[in-house]
C-alpha cells in the first residue's frame, strides 16, 4: 500500500488542466481528494474520472478569492474525509497588458485570485494541519513566469514571484510543526487556456514551441502532478521553502525568433479563443 493512502488533499482549481492532473494522480495512489473549483460541473467531471478509476473524491464550489467560500469548502472536505493533510493552491488567472493599458480592475482580479486566494488556501489548511497534529504539505502552483518575464506579462509574473517568497516564509513558521511549504513553476503546459501559447499538435505554433524546449515537447499536466507527488511523499520532508521549476529546460532557452506569418495567424486565432474562455470564466467569477 502507498504511504500516501488515505491522506486527504484539498486542491483548488482542480476542475481542469493542471489541477485535474494533480487530483487524478494523487487519487491513483490512494489519496482522498477534495476537488475545489469555481465551475462545479468541471469539478464533478474530475470526481467522475477519479471514481471511475477506483479513487475517492468530492466536488465543492469555491471562489478562492472569497474567504467564506474557502472556509466552507475546507469545512466540507474535513467533514467528509476527516481532515486535510495536503493543500494544493493551484487556482489562478492571467491578465496581460502594458503598464499603460492594464486596468485597476484587471490588476485587482489577479491579486485576489493569484495572491489572496493562495494565501487563504494555505492559511486555512495550515491551521487545520496544526490542529490535527500530524504535519502536512502545502504546495503552491507558481509559474516559470516568476523568473522569466517581459512586456505585458509582468503583472502575472509579479504575483507568481510573490508566491515563491511566501512559501519561504511559511517554511520558517510551519516547518517546526512538521508542515512543509513549497512552490512549483510550470513552464508551457498543454491545458485549454494555454492553447494560444502551445498550439495544436502539428501546427506551426507547436513546431516552433517544441524546437525551443530542450525536452522537445510541450509539458503535460502529468509532469506537474509527478512533481507534486514527490513533494507530498513522506520522503520529501527535508524539502521545504523551495521553488521547483518543471519546464523541460525552457527557462534558459533562447528567445523565439521572429514568428512567421503562418505562426502569427495561428497564434492570433488561438489567443482569441483562449481570451473568450477566460472571459466566460471571469463572468462566472463576477456572478459568484
Amino acid at each position: 500500500m502507498s504511504q500516501l493512502a488515505n491522506k486527504v488533499a484539498f486542491i483548488t482549481g482542480a476542475g481542469a488542466g493542471i489541477g485535474r492532473g494533480i487530483a487524478c494522480d494523487l487519487a491513483s495512489v490512494g489519496v482522498k481528494i477534495c476537488v475545489a473549483d469555481l465551475d462545479l460541473v468541471r469539478a464533478e467531471d474530475t470526481v467522475a474520472e477519479i471514481s471511475d478509476n477506483g479513487g475517492q473524491a468530492i466536488a465543492v464550489f469555491c471562489n478562492t478569492a472569497n474567504e467564506d467560500h474557502q472556509k466552507a469548502a475546507a469545512h466540507r472536505c474535513i467533514s467528509v474525509f476527516g481532515g486535510i493533510d495536503i493543500a494544493v493552491a493551484n487556482a489562478g488567472i492571467s491578465r496581460n497588458g502594458s503598464i499603460l493599458e492594464l486596468t485597476l480592475d484587471e490588476w485587482q482580479r489577479q491579486v485576489d485570485v493569484n495572491l489572496t486566494g493562495v494565501f487563504l488556501t494555505a492559511q486555512i489548511a495550515a491551521r487545520q494541519m496544526i490542529e490535527q497534529g500530524r504535519g502536512g504539505r502545502i504546495i503552491c502552483i507558481s509559474s516559470l513566469r516568476a523568473i522569466k518575464t517581459g512586456a505585458a506579462v509582468w503583472s502575472y509574473s509579479a504575483l507568481k514571484a510573490a508566491i515563491t517568497v511566501m512559501v519561504r516564509g511559511w517554511a520558517q513558521e510551519l516547518g517546526p510543526r512538521g508542515i512543509t511549504s513549497n512552490a512549483i513553476g510550470p513552464g508551457l503546459i498543454e491545458t485549454p487556456l494555454a492553447s494560444g501559447l502551445v498550439g495544436e499538435i502539428g501546427s506551426a505554433i507547436r513546431r516552433e514551441v517544441e524546437e525551443r524546449i530542450p525536452a522537445g515537447r510541450v509539458g503535460q499536466p502529468a509532469d506537474i502532478a509527478r512533481a507534486v507527488r514527490f513533494l507530498v511523499d513522506p520522503g520529501a520532508d527535508y524539502v521545504n521553502g523551495s521553488f521547483i521549476i518543471v519546464d523541460g529546460g525552457l527557462r534558459d532557452a533562447p528567445d523565439a525568433s521572429v514568428l512567421s506569418k503562418e505562426i502569427e495567424a495561428e497564434r492570433s486565432a488561438h489567443n482569441s479563443l483562449a481570451q473568450s474562455m477566460r472571459e466566460r470564466m471571469n463572468h462566472n467569477l463576477d456572478l459568484r
